[in-house]
């Protein structure tokens, strides 16, 4: 396999790196690639490219590592960007979710969904455009993986404005099935499952552990008694306790005829009842505030620093075990090995049920040719849920690159989470002019 230009956009960040690099450092046939570093805001780069420098020097590799602030050299020639970037950063993300707050909607991420995924999306779509425009140009045969979100917007608007072919990559599936493995004790390798839906509200319509249905096992170990208990009990429960944080939906499991393939924390920003009315401590559902990410941003920074000075070890080197398989799908759409993984890509029948081109996420095969998705059908149920925010979301990319307040409120009015219709123009209101300098569009 050939070497590889790979654009890191985002890589001043310090909770995405490490594990990236792990994944990069970790997988031989890109040891002699180029890596280059592109951060917009030049000061993390001097810590986080330190950093990839100490990984390289362990690794072995002969990566030529390349650190700048410019577009342009960035993408010249590029065979995969890489984006792992939120727009307006924590500024922007604390009004998302305090002004909502104050409309009786109380997010536990705020990332995807609701008044908050919808003015993220506002915010990121002209960047996600911009950049995809610019490898027209600079690399137009690049493929881009975004780990950004709301991730099927931005990801959508890449692939239904420009020729750039672009991948949406999500840890949850994966990690929900390392989950389920380690929960019933059974080897990874003999988990077999379909997953259905869209990035954050994905669903197993088939789950099996080495032979057996898990909602078979499940009943067997009495999970419908233990819905019943209060989170406090169900968290302290001997056997079902681990499974806490999917309570929630799998509430919803006989409702929609199918598993959560999610954690709560995502899923429930789509059924609104969760959120409101005390729903958050009713449920034992965990909040992710800013103070928490501010809190994660100040410690992977210092963990960070440990690990370049020697003082905490570096993370695993990993290929296809990685938390985030970025690696591998490289490897894989340039020809060098299959792969077989959870992805988010535009539709063409995958899911039947949803429109064409929107961004659907199950199973997929990678290899030379491109990207081979799984036919995974939605329950009657899910596609009642999620047809509707699909078409929510087409909207919103279009608000976002016309610039259209009309449009933008016409999503938030039909959002399920919205308690009252007359909220909705204010509330608007309030978050663009909160996040107005990165809504140069909406001005």
């Amino acid at each position: 396999m050939r070497d590889l230009k790979i654009v890191h956009v985002g890589a001043g960040s310090f909770g995405w790196t490490p594990h990236l690099y792990g994944n990069i450092f970790g997988s031989e046939p890109l040891r002699n690639s180029e890596l280059v570093m592109f951060d917009l805001n030049p000061e993390p780069l001097e810590l986080t490219s330190a950093f990839a420098r100490k990984m390289k020097e362990v690794s072995g590799f002969g990566t030529t590592i390349t650190v700048t602030s410019d577009q342009e050299a960035a993408f010249a020639d590029a065979d995969f960007v890489l984006v792992t970037i939120t727009t307006g950063g924590l500024r922007a993300m604390a009004p998302d979710l305090t002004i909502p707050e104050k409309y009786g909607i109380t997010m536990t991420v705020g990332d995807t969904g609701g008044p908050c995924g919808l003015v993220r999306a506002l915010r990121g779509v002209p960047v996600f455009l911009q950049m995809a425009q610019a490898m027209e140009r600079l690399c137009p045969n690049a493929w881009m993986l975004n780990a950004s979100n709301p991730l099927c917007a931005l990801t959508r608007v890449v692939n239904k404005e420009t020729s750039i072919r672009a991948l949406g990559v999500c840890h949850g599936v994966r990690n929900r099935v390392r989950m389920l493995a380690d929960f019933f004790k059974c080897p990874y390798e003999l988990c077999h499952f379909v997953n259905t839906g869209i990035d954050h509200c994905s669903w197993f319509t088939e789950l099996v552990m080495d032979g057996r249905p898990a909602g078979d096992i499940l009943t067997e170990m009495g999970i419908e008694e233990w819905l019943k208990l209060g989170p406090e009990e169900a968290k302290a429960h001997p056997t079902l306790g681990p499974m806490e944080h999917f309570r929630c939906g799998l509430m919803l499991w006989p409702l929609v005829g199918a598993m959560p393939a999610i954690g709560d924390r995502h899923l429930t920003e789509f059924f609104p009842w969760f959120q409101r009315r005390g729903g958050i401590e009713k449920y034992g559902l965990v909040r992710t505030s800013v103070e928490d990410r501010a809190k994660g941003y100040a410690d992977g920074r210092a963990r960070m620093e440990r690990m370049v000075s020697g003082e905490d070890p570096l993370p695993a080197f990993t290929s296809e075990k990685a938390m985030d398989n970025m690696a591998g799908w490289m490897i894989a759409l340039c020809g060098g090995m299959v792969v077989e993984d959870n992805l988010n890509a535009p539709n063409t029948g995958q899911v039947p049920q949803l429109p064409e081109g929107a961004i659907v996420e199950t199973r997929g095969i990678l290899d030379g040719t491109g990207v081979h998705c799984l036919t995974s059908p939605l329950t009657p149920q899910l596609e009642a849920i999620l047809r509707p925010y699909v078409m929510r979301e087409e909207m919103t990319v279009e608000a976002a690159l016309e610039g259209s307040f009309e449009k933008a409120l016409a999503v938030l009015m039909l959002d399920p989470l919205l308690a009252d219709l007359t909220d909705a123009r204010p509330m608007l209101e309030e978050m663009l002019a909160a996040t107005k300098e990165w809504l140069p569009q909406f001005s």
